[in-house]
């Protein structure tokens, strides 16, 4: 399953799952959120490892389209995020 990540453009630590690759299926979470692109997430990568209660996010991802989730992005000085061409963010 192919996921993709979006963070809230205003908001460091508001995150969100979607299967949609633009993203607009996710909800605002205030009248100035913006979803920023982050990556996308193949989970069959992680299909051999224990990501804690994931089953959770699985269930409302294939009930809604979308997961929202508050969270500390760490991020690796030499790996980056590409955002795919003509991507930018979604209202």
């Amino acid at each position: 399953m192919i996921i993709y990540l979006f963070r809230d453009i205003d908001a460091d630590d508001i995150f969100a799952f979607s299967t949609d690759l633009s993203g607009t299926n996710i909800p605002q979470v205030t009248e100035t959120t913006d979803w920023l692109f982050q990556e996308v997430l193949d989970l069959m990568q992680f299909a051999n490892r224990t990501i804690g209660d994931f089953r959770n996010v699985l269930d409302r991802l294939k009930a809604d389209g979308f997961y929202l989730f508050q969270a500390s992005l760490i991020e690796s000085s030499d790996v980056a995020a590409p955002t795919p061409k003509g991507l930018h963010s979604v209202h």
